[in-house]
């Protein structure tokens, strides 16, 4: 009995710096959004934050059974639910503060004709917001933007509404930029 006792004990002293720093825990949860693209959200930043206080979203905010979290927009966000509840420029940086903050961005490449032409994301959101082409000039899903020509860009539209020679290098005299092989 008394080997018993002291082996439950032992286990739970080996156990203890475990379930106290919270390593347990799955760190980063996938959350799938159609229109962007998965947004990863860490568990070690966030308990990091809040010292390791997991009620002050569970079962409040978000139940721990993820099957039973309802799916949200950020318009919602921005009034307050889900993410919002914290993240509301008050307690943490609102959530459409940096876009890149949970959403992923990455170049994009479009398939044409002359050479493949490269989107840099980074390039791009160095210099501006998110929110200065998206949802404006761009909806920001894939297959949600026209396609449009180097003649339609050369008269302002896509590409073209920056690529104008004035705010940027214009897409007619530049294909090396963006295309390549040119």
């Amino acid at each position: 009995m008394f080997r018993r006792f002291m082996f439950v004990l032992l286990a739970l002293g080996l156990m203890l710096p475990q379930v106290a720093s919270a390593r347990w825990i799955e760190d980063t949860v996938s959350m799938e959004v159609e229109a962007t693209g998965p947004v990863q959200f860490s568990h070690y930043n966030h308990l990091e934050a809040l010292g390791k206080k997991c009620t002050l979203c569970h079962n409040g905010v978000y139940n721990i059974v993820r099957s039973k979290n309802p799916s949200f927009t950020m318009d919602e966000m921005r009034k307050g639910k889900a993410c919002g509840s914290c993240h509301n420029g008050t307690k943490a940086f609102a959530v459409d503060a940096d876009c890149s903050s949970c959403h992923p961005t990455k170049d994009i490449v479009f398939e044409v004709e002359d050479g493949d032409a490269t989107f840099p994301h980074s390039v791009h959101t160095g210099m501006y917001g998110c929110t200065d082409c998206h949802t404006g000039l761009y909806q920001p899903e894939r297959g949600k933007n026209p396609t449009v020509n180097m003649e339609q860009m050369g008269q302002g539209e896509s590409c073209g509404a920056c690529h104008d020679g004035n705010t940027a290098f214009t897409v007619e005299d530049n294909c090396g930029n963006c295309h390549e092989g040119m």
